[in-house]
């Protein structure tokens, strides 16, 4: 099990930190480079932040990272398999 408590340990594994203002209805991923080099690494969550323009307590998200496309992209379409290899 992975303990994405902290920030450092979310950019470490390659996780995005976002928070949304339902007031403003705008999202905004949260620069971990910035807050681990200014001494936050290990502040654990859930952390309290507030919307720079409006000052609405924000809703935060972590989002794992987006996989990476191989060759064939994403997927690879039925249809450029060899049948003989094809499964049920």
């Amino acid at each position: 099990m992975l303990d994405l408590g902290t920030l450092a340990v979310m950019f470490e594994h390659r996780h995005d930190f976002a928070a949304y203002c339902p007031r403003c209805d705008r999202w905004q991923t949260l620069p971990l480079a910035e807050l681990i080099a200014a001494g936050q690494g290990s502040r654990r969550l859930p952390l309290a932040v507030r919307c720079r323009d409006c000052g609405e307590p924000g809703r935060l998200q972590v989002r794992p990272p987006v996989p990476t496309r191989g060759p064939g992209g994403c997927m690879e379409p039925l249809l450029n398999r060899n049948p003989a290899e094809a499964g049920p």
